[in-house]
């Protein structure tokens, strides 16, 4: 081996991208394609307040409303 290959990685480029970067792209795709085929406006009642947003903008706020129940229901361990 030459001194220059002995701090390189193997695998080349490929090889240097971590698992958890391959997921994190793919996730963002996923998401920018659920947003371009969710467009369209929706009307939602709350009591009486009424609400009209893009359909991929209320799904999200709900994933948000969830993820913060969740966080505030969740148990720790204790060690």
């Amino acid at each position: 081996m030459s001194p220059e290959e002995v701090g390189k990685p193997a695998g080349g480029v490929v090889g240097r991208f971590a698992l958890r970067y391959w997921v994190a792209i793919v996730l963002i795709v996923l998401a920018a394609i659920f947003i371009v085929q969710n467009r369209d406006r929706q009307q939602v009642h709350i009591l009486w307040i009424s609400v009209e947003s893009p359909m991929w903008l209320l799904l999200t706020a709900m994933l948000v409303v969830g993820i913060a129940v969740g966080l505030l229901l969740r148990r720790r361990h204790r060690t």
